[in-house]
């Protein structure tokens, strides 16, 4: 994968799953709480992706859409659309959509990759 990419991991996500992310892409990954913006709004946190450039964000929070969708991208966006439940629960949900949804995303003008 493009080392010049970063996935940024929303607060609404366990910081853990940043971890299993990187190893199974490679990428520079860093979670809301490393990045020091877990107390920022949704569209701070989209204006410091959209700065940073080349950033994907993985989020459940269904404001990165509409903001996507209205402002453009970067950053670009894996939307999970499951619900609650344990970190390596939702890993095993997630992990095989999250790192087919980052090639899509970073091969693609795609935006907005979602998982359900």
């Amino acid at each position: 994968m493009q080392p010049d990419w970063e996935i940024w991991i929303d607060t609404n996500i366990s910081p853990i799953i940043a971890k299993w992310v990187a190893e199974r892409t490679g990428l520079a990954v860093k979670s809301s709480y490393s990045l020091s913006l877990h107390h920022l709004t949704d569209k701070e946190v989209y204006e410091n992706a959209k700065a940073q450039g080349q950033v994907i964000l993985i989020s459940k929070d269904a404001d990165f859409p509409e903001l996507i969708n209205r402002l453009g991208y970067p950053p670009k966006l894996i939307s999970i659309k499951i619900g609650n439940m344990g970190s390596r629960q939702l890993w095993e949900r997630i992990h095989a959509g999250v790192v087919e949804g980052v090639k899509i995303l970073m091969d693609s003008d795609i935006a907005i990759v979602e998982i359900d």
